[in-house]
């Protein structure tokens, strides 16, 4: 049975921050150029809080998908069609009102990876706010139940 550690307020904030930092490289490194970054940014400042949130949900009900998840992620079908049909919207809204502009000239200068890149700078803000939200962060912290930042190292520095 676990034992809870006992460790200081820097210990855990270590903690949190190598668990986020590990979250965010599991992403791949996007190179972008000048049009990719215009229209990242355009979709960044055209995205309301109210739209980062259809998105944090479009990418949960499809995370809940993975047979990995099965048992802990129960997203009703329903659910799930509401999820895609905000992220619809939303997409149309960026895409071809809000962005307009910025979408054809990524588009004919630098082609359709850049849809790809700009969509995925948005989704790496919605998870930061996923993650920076005091419910999840608390979630996460939870782990220091199990291991902390001293134990860590310790098995680190000795090969354990």
């Amino acid at each position: 049975m676990p034992t809870k550690k006992i460790h200081s307020t820097k210990s855990s904030a270590a903690l949190n921050t190598m668990l986020f930092l590990g979250l965010l490289t599991l992403s791949p490194l996007t190179i972008a150029g000048e049009y990719t970054d215009e229209l990242s940014e355009c979709l960044l400042d055209a995205t309301s809080e109210e739209d980062k949130l259809s998105l944090v949900k479009w990418m949960f009900a499809a995370m809940a998908l993975h047979p990995a998840v099965d048992g802990i992620a129960d997203v009703s079908l329903s659910a799930r069609e509401r999820a895609n049909r905000e992220m619809a919207q939303l997409i149309i809204k960026l895409l071809s009102r809000a962005c307009f502009t910025e979408t054809r000239l990524a588009l004919r200068n630098e082609g359709s990876m850049a849809l790809q890149r700009s969509f995925a700078v948005l989704g790496q803000v919605a998870a930061t706010n996923l993650f920076s939200d005091p419910s999840v962060a608390a979630g996460l912290a939870s782990l220091e139940t199990y291991i902390s930042a001293e134990d860590l190292e310790n098995r680190l520095e000795f090969g354990q």
